[in-house]
């Protein structure tokens, strides 16, 4: 009941090479770590959705839901029309996840379409759904009590609130894309950072006294060796393995119902070199230590853009629409390479300012204007290609960006029944 992989079509992750008990070495694990690489496929590029929802009782809205009421009501009535599977995260956020799709376009159109049951399955529960980063109305409270999630929360807690805000309160899209093979898979893990920001902060919807994306602005706040950028070489699974090794350990896993906490500071790499207590680290546990890192760009033998904050219908399907005809067409993604040039590295004054500062609505605005022309190129619906092009010029290019419409609302008093997601399918 917590995030997964859009599809058993997706190349496969580590959790299917992790059946030795047999510990690790330094150089093991490092080849673990690029094994993936085995299976990066060419062809035509899939592009697989995740988008997660805050989750209200209309007739209680201050109650943070069960797990299992949520699902439940999700998923009455059988197998959603596109085959997108229905899971649920810590504080009740109910998240829908499309399969992988070629043609790309295909995922805007099950998440549009899947998402609109969804929403209509747990309003007849009396249960709504609201789009953005952070939940606007409750302090976060993990109502799902899964060991992994007890332990997660002693963990982050070592360090401050942020991992609570992250696990009870945060909601996101994620992108997942085919990586394509090596030569093409380092240009587009390089170009999935650079994008970030400017189109981060363009689609930046969790408002807050200081920020434009909160949420953006809690990952800065939570362990930075599993939430930082993990870009350094432009060699994606070099990166990726030298990323890994060098996170701290989060948890230690005896069997599916035992989970401890390591608030010890060590690094997945200093456990293979000293171990703990005697205990050295097996293949499965270097699986498992991948699922607690959580950088804005993750590899997974798949690329899976973390950056989005949580949207309403309709721009949600726009924002991923420029985003993968970015990262797809390559003389577009060269240019918006281009574009963000200045700004590549800025996550936190995306987090502020969005495009209240004028490089980064700079940035967002011009990959936004060539996202249109890129998707004018395709055969996706004409109506992603307006909506792209709209977008630029009603958020980057005013200095705007969905939460200062959010904002807006909650400052007239808008509650959950007003902020709640349409029931129907949604264009632009």
């Amino acid at each position: 009941m917590t995030a997964r992989s859009p599809g058993s079509e997706w190349p496969t992750d580590l959790s299917a090479t992790a059946a030795t008990d047999a510990a690790l070495s330094a150089d093991g694990a490092y080849l673990m770590l690029q094994q993936p690489a085995e299976a990066l496929p060419g062809g035509p590029v899939r592009v697989g959705i995740e988008q997660e929802w805050h989750t209200y009782r209309l007739t209680d809205p201050s109650r943070h839901l069960e797990a299992a009421e949520v699902l439940d009501k999700a998923a009455t009535g059988g197998p959603l029309p596109h085959g997108s599977r229905i899971t649920v995260e810590p504080g009740g956020q109910v998240e829908l996840a499309t399969l992988p799709f070629d043609p790309w376009w295909v995922a805007l159109e099950a998440l549009r379409l899947d998402g609109a049951v969804i929403r209509q399955r747990l309003a007849a529960a009396d249960i709504a759904t609201v789009a953005a980063g952070l939940d606007p109305f409750r302090m976060p409270s993990r109502t799902l009590s899964h060991p992994r999630y007890v332990a997660m929360e002693e963990y982050f807690d070592s360090r401050g609130p942020a991992g609570r805000r992250m696990m009870a309160s945060s909601a996101s899209i994620q992108i997942n894309i085919d990586p394509g093979p090596p030569e093409v898979a380092n240009q587009r893990w390089g170009l999935a950072h650079r994008l970030g920001p400017a189109l981060g902060a363009s689609f930046a919807c969790s408002p807050s006294r200081v920020f434009r994306s909160a949420r953006m602005a809690n990952w800065d706040e939570i362990d930075p060796t599993r939430t930082r950028p993990a870009l350094r070489t432009g060699d994606l699974m070099d990166d990726w393995a030298s990323y890994a090794l060098g996170a701290r350990l989060m948890l230690l896993h005896d069997g599916p119902d035992r989970c401890t906490a390591v608030t010890t500071p060590m690094t997945f790499a200093d456990w293979i070199a000293r171990g703990i207590d005697g205990r050295y680290p097996t293949a499965q546990d270097l699986a498992l230590h991948c699922t607690t890192l959580f950088p804005p760009v993750r590899s997974r033998g798949w690329l899976e853009l973390r950056w989005l904050d949580s949207l309403p219908a309709g721009v949600a399907e726009t924002a991923t629409a420029a985003v993968s005809v970015l990262l797809i067409d390559e003389e577009a993604g060269q240019r918006a390479s281009d574009a963000c040039a200045s700004v590549a590295n800025d996550w936190s004054e995306a987090a502020r300012q969005g495009p209240r500062e004028p490089a980064l609505a700079q940035a967002g605005a011009a990959c936004l204007r060539i996202a249109a022309e890129a998707l004018a190129r395709t055969d996706v619906p004409t109506q992603y290609r307006r909506a792209v092009a709209e977008a630029a010029e009603r958020w980057p290019a005013r200095w705007r960006c969905p939460a200062d419409d959010l904002e807006k609302r909650l400052r007239l008093g808008d509650k959950v029944a007003q902020l709640a997601e349409p029931l129907q399918e949604v264009w632009w």
